[in-house]
């Protein structure tokens, strides 16, 4: 965290203005979006789901298309969905549905397609003719595919097998295209008149009560041989029934989606009140291949709501706006404006930018006055300009407000010239040398590669790329790259390397505290999510006021500054679970403003009694904390049990945990469903040779559930390269941070050694629990390297011999994990960021152990 050291000032606000814009496109974007159809909808704030009636003229009004589409949609739709789809009257609106539909319901949103909407659309012209919907077959069908490719012992390839009677099917799948893991279904028909089902384990081996049929052993249909395979297979696994309803069933998406969507339109509800809005459009330059395309909507300031707050007088307006291309819908956009009441201004100004190919375009716009509950609404048809070698594509409207915007909209439209820093490859950790590429669109006088903010390489002519030491110690490192033309930066990339994807950072690219600006900035804020969360939105301050709050990317807004004041810009992003991060740039700073940095040091101690159980309800003045021998202050004090936890599971998976896997696996599981409650968060990684992240973190025990069915024994153990890449993974999470480590061997084909891994851990400020089987359990080096490994991060290191133990050990770890305290305070150090600094922590009662971090590196 930064402090600034300054005098006190006053903002005053000459006039209320805002810009959402949008950053360029990545190639990928480009590639992924050749076309113009493809909708990204941004998240607004909850909403209560508005009320609405499907009019059988409107569904009788569907095109052929989008009755289609219903029917192939109807094992996965909801009813509410469905009658939302029918009482859209705008076959643009029911496109975006059809888009946020599948939106929704894709299971990995980080990558370019949606593996649902593929499967289902691909599988439904395959689909078995004469299968209806609600046969079990058909949706089993329609989200994996053709059963087959399942080797028995006897050489044999079966992928389904078929009773006589057709009251029983087995269908076999070798390598499920959404599992990629080998399993088998059985399906039963229940009666004459009744479609298949599954048969779930624990129900009974005969006909179920509702047949009509005779009773008898249903283990005489399908191949006498293969049922009882079926059946053994099942038991061999945990919780089969769970995994296969998990396999059946599609996700279910949040259904608050529906309301989310159902609030973004255009359209004015009946009854509302309404006020005149005007919309000017102007066209500053370009931005890569795309035209800039600014826009001022202007409300009659006697018009316009307001409310008195904390001493202010403010507006308030939300903006929905959509741009229709050939009557499809090309984008959506969502914005908040909070605006303080000048006298003086006769219009309240809102201004946006989107960034548009070349050709006609339709705006329409609603603009919401929430303090009085009224509307009002403009569309515009515009005829975009091509960018292509023009830096203004026309004079500027004679509106007063884009003159002040001049400085801003030249930042915002600035693009045509742009760097883009490969990313090294994935899952692995980097150290020693290693190569970055640049992309590079447009021309530079030189471009400079800085490591950790140090200058290492200017380069006057492409290739622009770099061979970088990264040191033999792995750690996190800061690449930027910048561009030069003229002697001005022209433009600017970041990556960072060996983050582990969990990092939530928002970074103020613009304004920059090292210029000086006249009457506007472009604030451009780019922010990092963790692995598996969204965002849910970004605000922007102009010191402490609220300006702006904006629900998509690109996070772009203009802002007009006050003549001569000393002011910043502040971002604070919020993730969907209402975590947030922020960011503050100074604007105009004089030559005396100063930054300090502020180190924070969090602790989790566990104190126990000696029999080594823990103590609770110790109070604050019970704890003493040194570092380095110094007395240090205590800024926080709280019990753990009422804070979230992160958790990781690190399983080793090499041959020879063969034997004991199975026993692993429920043990973690139990785990799993006893500690992890709503607010914490659970990963799941498996190693051998080399690390797998099996699932991201979460708090849905059914992802970890099934990741470790699909959990198989091969390989060899490269137990320091996994522990380093799981503590890595770690980077960028706050609170208290667990690794559990379950392993059988010692290390075997690592290219880090032990110390090393144990540098790795003591910055990281993860505990290890570590658990060692075989032996682990057996051997002296091996016990003494997990136990060092436990002690210095404040976790404990377990031996077993009997697998039985391990329920026992996971209870302790649990209960652990929950009886800590928290303790934060701030440094008073002087040593280099690059010395390890010592801990110590001590508790006013005799007989009584403190387990904690060892000491940390800054």
């Amino acid at each position: 965290m930064r402090v600034a050291l300054s005098l006190a000032f006053t903002i005053v606000l000459l006039l209320p203005s805002v810009l959402p814009a949008q950053e360029p496109p990545s190639e990928e974007a480009e590639q992924a979006s050749s076309t113009e159809d493809s909708v990204a909808l941004p998240q607004p704030e909850r909403a209560n789901l508005v009320e609405f009636e499907p009019s059988e003229q409107l569904s009788l009004l569907l095109s052929p298309e989008h009755e289609r589409w219903l029917t192939s949609v109807a094992p996965l739709i909801t009813e509410e969905e469905r009658q939302y789809f029918l009482s859209i009257g705008e076959e643009y609106r029911r496109e975006a549905f059809i888009d946020k539909f599948w939106e929704v319901r894709d299971p990995d949103p980080r990558t370019r397609f949606n593996e649902l909407r593929f499967r289902w659309e691909e599988h439904l012209e395959r689909r078995p003719v004469g299968v209806a919907f609600d046969d079990a077959r058909s949706m089993l069908f329609l989200l994996h595919g053709e059963p087959g490719g399942w080797a028995l012992a006897d050489g044999r390839v079966v992928g389904r097998c078929f009773a006589k009677s057709t009251e029983l099917e087995i269908w076999f799948y070798g390598a499920s295209e959404v599992t990629g893991e080998r399993f088998l279904v059985i399906l039963v028909k229940p009666g004459p008149a009744v479609p298949y089902e599954y048969w779930f384990e624990g129900m009974s081996l005969r006909t179920t009560q509702r047949s009509q049929l005779p009773t008898r052993d249903i283990s005489q249909l399908c191949a006498d041989e293969l049922l009882p395979m079926a059946l053994k297979y099942i038991r061999e696994d945990i919780n089969y029934s769970r995994f296969l309803e998990d396999l059946s069933t599609p996700s279910s998406p949040d259904p608050e989606w529906l309301a989310t969507f159902a609030a973004i339109t255009t359209e004015i509800p009946d009854g509302s009140q309404t006020f005149d809005v005007t919309l000017e459009v102007d066209f500053p330059g370009r931005n890569q291949n795309r035209t800039a395309v600014q826009g001022v909507l202007a409300v009659r300031a006697e018009e316009a709501g307001r409310h008195e707050f904390d001493g202010k007088v403010i507006h308030q307006f939300v903006v929905v706006g959509e741009i229709l291309r050939n009557d499809s819908l090309f984008e959506l956009f969502r914005y908040r404006y909070e605006l303080p009441f000048v006298d003086e201004v006769e219009l309240v100004p809102l201004v946006f930018t989107r960034y548009l190919r070349s050709g006609p375009a339709r705006f329409r716009v609603r603009v919401q006055d929430v303090f009085s509950q009224s509307y009002g609404r403009v569309d515009l048809d515009v005829e975009v300009p091509s960018a292509i070698g023009r830096d203004s594509v026309r004079p500027l409207p004679q509106s007063p407000v884009f003159k002040l915007l001049r400085e801003a909209s030249a930042a915002a439209a600035r693009g045509e010239r742009a760097l883009r820093l490969i990313p090294p490859q994935e899952g692995s950790v980097h150290v020693g040398m290693v190569r970055f590429e640049t992309q590079a669109v447009g021309d530079f006088d030189q471009v400079t590669f800085f490591l950790d903010d140090r200058p290492i390489l200017t380069k006057r002519s492409q290739p622009f790329s770099v061979e970088l030491n990264l040191g033999s110690m792995p750690s996190t490192h800061r690449l930027r790259v910048v561009g030069m033309v003229d002697g001005a930066e022209a433009a600017v990339d970041e990556i960072r390397v060996n983050q582990g994807g969990q990092r939530f950072r928002v970074h103020v690219t613009e304004p920059r505290s090292d210029r000086k600006y006249e009457s506007s900035v472009a604030a451009m804020v780019q922010v990092e999510v963790p692995d598996g969360e969204t965002i849910d939105r970004v605000e922007l301050y102009l010191s402490e006021e609220r300006i702006a709050t904006l629900y998509q990317r690109p996070y772009v807004q203009s802002v007009l500054l006050p003549g001569g004041d000393l002011v910043y810009i502040r971002a604070v992003a919020f993730l969907e679970d209402g975590s947030s991060t922020e960011d503050v740039v100074f604007v105009n700073a004089p030559a005396y403003l100063e930054e300090v940095e502020v180190q924070y040091v969090e602790l989790h101690a566990l104190v126990l009694d000696g029999g080594g159980r823990p103590i609770l309800g110790l109070e604050e003045d019970s704890f003493t904390i040194k570092e380095d021998g110094r007395e240090q202050t205590i800024k926080r004090f709280e019990w753990v049990k009422d804070l979230p936890i992160h958790a990781g599971l690190l399983i080793d998976t090499s041959a020879s945990m063969e034997d004991s896997l199975e026993t692993v696996r429920s043990a973690a599981l139990r785990f799993a469903e006893s500690a992890i409650e709503e607010k914490d968060r659970i990963c799941l990684l498996s190693f051998s040779s080399q690390p797998h992240v099996e699932v991201r973190f979460t708090n849905e025990v059914s992802q970890i559930e099934r990741a470790l069915l699909g959990l198989r024994p091969e390989g060899s153990t490269a137990l320091y390269d996994s522990l380093v890449y799981a503590l890595t993974y770690f980077d960028g999470v706050k609170g208290q941070k667990a690794l559990l480590l379950l392993s059988d061997g010692k290390d075997e084909n690592s290219a880090f050694d032990f110390e090393a891994t144990l540098e790795v851990a003591r910055r990281s400020g993860v505990i290890v629990y570590a658990i060692g089987l075989k032996d682990a359990s057996r051997e002296k080096s091996a016990r003494k390297t997990l136990q060092k490994l436990a002690d210095q991060t404040g976790g404990r290191a377990y031996f077993v011999d009997d697998l039985s133990e391990l329920k026992a050990i996971y209870a302790a770890i649990e209960e652990e994990l929950r009886s800590r305290y928290l303790l934060a305070y701030q440094s008073t150090s002087t040593k280099d960021p690059s010395e390890f600094r010592s801990i110590g922590v001590d508790v006013d009662r005799r007989d009584v152990e403190v387990r904690t971090l060892a000491g940390y590196y800054p």
